[in-house]
């Protein structure tokens, strides 16, 4: 059995590829593909960016990933990752499909020293006979705008500007891929641009089914994922975040705040106005990433004038 890892770069439509593999699980084991996450209500697979950090050594520090698995301690987290293995181990027996997908944004978040991706791909490459990695890269300008809009979401208060300085050097895309393919391998890493121009059939699901050899006919789409928030939304969002926490103590979507939400978005303009980097803002960072993309083009992509369209 092959397995095919997709690796979640923020805002690159992980949450979408995720319900994608989960409405459509049954008819994908008709298809020879198999997609068993450990939590299936969550989207991301926790369990794969775990295995990664505790088979390392480390510990997990995401507080919300440890207040809704419930893993408190290092103890529980090994726990966690033992009965990952053993779901593995068993499946190495009992599967009959040919490839297992697996998806989760938190293997970019969390595993951040090659130790950690080697980790994983060890316990992976123990189960499967071969283990290929799929990760999207978004354009630059468009991730630093739409990472900020899931910041707010996500309770946090701080301004776009400050926000652009301090995300500005984490979208080297060139050293993030350096580490994985130094950990796994060039050839196990499969590099896609999230560009229309790029992808097949100009569409995301489109691109990921023809890379895990899945044939979509007749599978349900899922509605759109985590779209960004208008600058109006966000306004809105940072005055409550400051009064109201986004999540309850155990981790789930705190009421009050909800009805907040509800009460006073309903005052905002349809749709909105779209946030957007400023003429200096986009400069710089286009200056800043030059570089890393044009190796990336030269690596990866040497039959692009440029990475991305909006860099020509």
């Amino acid at each position: 059995m092959k397995a095919l890892i997709h690796i979640g770069m923020p805002k690159t439509g992980s949450s979408t590829i995720q319900a994608f593999l989960k409405i459509n699980a049954e008819a994908l084991r008709a298809q020879g593909l198999r997609h068993d996450p450990v939590n299936p209500r969550f989207g991301s697979q926790y369990e794969l960016a775990a295995t990664g950090l505790v088979r390392a050594g480390a510990a997990m520090s995401d507080a919300v990933a440890l207040r809704v698995l419930g893993l408190r301690d290092p103890a529980a987290q090994r726990a966690y990752v033992d009965a990952f293995e053993a779901r593995l181990q068993h499946g190495q027996q009992a599967w009959g499909e040919r490839v297992f997908l697996g998806s989760s944004e938190h293997l970019h978040a969390w595993l951040t020293r090659p130790e950690q991706i080697t980790a994983l791909d060890t316990v992976l490459r123990r189960y499967f006979d071969s283990v290929q990695y799929l990760v999207y890269l978004r354009p630059q300008a468009e991730m630093v705008v739409s990472a900020y809009s899931e910041r707010i979401r996500r309770g946090e208060t701080l301004s776009f500007n400050d926000h652009f300085n301090q995300r500005l050097k984490a979208l080297n895309y060139w050293k993030s891929l350096r580490l994985w393919a130094k950990a796994v391998g060039e050839a196990r890493l499969t590099p896609r641009l999230l560009t229309p121009d790029a992808l097949v059939g100009g569409d995301l699901l489109d691109d990921f089914c023809a890379i895990a050899g899945i044939d979509r006919t007749g599978l349900q789409t899922p509605r759109r994922m985590n779209t960004s928030l208008s600058a109006e939304a966000i306004a809105l969002r940072r005055q409550i975040n400051r009064f109201l926490p986004v999540r309850n103590r155990k981790g789930g979507r705190a009421k009050p705040y909800q009805l907040a939400l509800r009460l006073l978005e309903r005052r905002l303009p349809q749709p909105g106005t779209r946030l957007q980097l400023s003429g200096g803002q986009r400069q710089t960072l286009l200056a800043d990433h030059a570089e890393g993309n044009e190796k990336l083009r030269a690596r990866y992509f040497p039959e692009r004038a440029t990475l991305f369209p909006t860099e020509s």
